[in-house]
């Protein structure tokens, strides 16, 4: 996989694009991309691992790598400033560096993106639009929250952990 982009309608786009895949013959990896895309949207999957996520083939620069690990490990449902992010990555100070990264990502949702806001708590920016960053943090917030009411924890665990036979 190199690139997740999200159309205004992700159910559509989703079964479009799990039928392209299907159809190229595309590598099991691929697939189950795919698949922990539809499970996130269907509210069973909420986080993919650093063991899950090849961080060497998304990210361009050690940097990137250090953060999009870092970030890796937010909570669904929770938010982290770009500041913050920096300094979990050991980067103190590199907020708009940060700022760049989120920018780069190929992979949103996957790696999210979207998690990450500015120190004053606004959203800030989002290469798929602020309406899409609004989705997914409130999509996370209900699934968290219907989780904890039905007594199962928020996952912080990624979906192939969660669903292991």
């Amino acid at each position: 996989m190199v690139r997740v982009e999200l159309p205004v309608d992700g159910r559509t786009w989703l079964a479009e694009a799990q039928g392209a895949v299907a159809e190229r013959g595309v590598d099991l990896a691929v697939d189950r991309w795919v698949e922990g895309l539809e499970a996130y949207f269907r509210g069973e999957r909420l986080t993919w691992s650093e063991e899950e996520v090849p961080l060497e083939a998304v990210a361009e620069s050690d940097f990137q790598r250090a953060v999009y690990g870092a970030l890796l490990s937010v909570a669904p449902g929770t938010t982290i400033s770009y500041g913050q992010l920096a300094q979990e990555a050991g980067f103190p100070g590199a907020a708009r560096a940060v700022g760049q990264a989120m920018a780069a990502n190929p992979v949103p949702v996957v790696i999210p993106c979207h998690r990450v806001v500015r120190s004053d708590g606004n959203l800030g920016g989002f290469g798929l639009g602020l309406s899409w960053k609004e989705r997914l943090l409130a999509h996370e917030k209900r699934v968290c929250g219907e989780r904890a009411r039905s007594g199962v924890a928020a996952a912080k665990t990624g979906w192939e952990r969660e669903n292991r036979g």
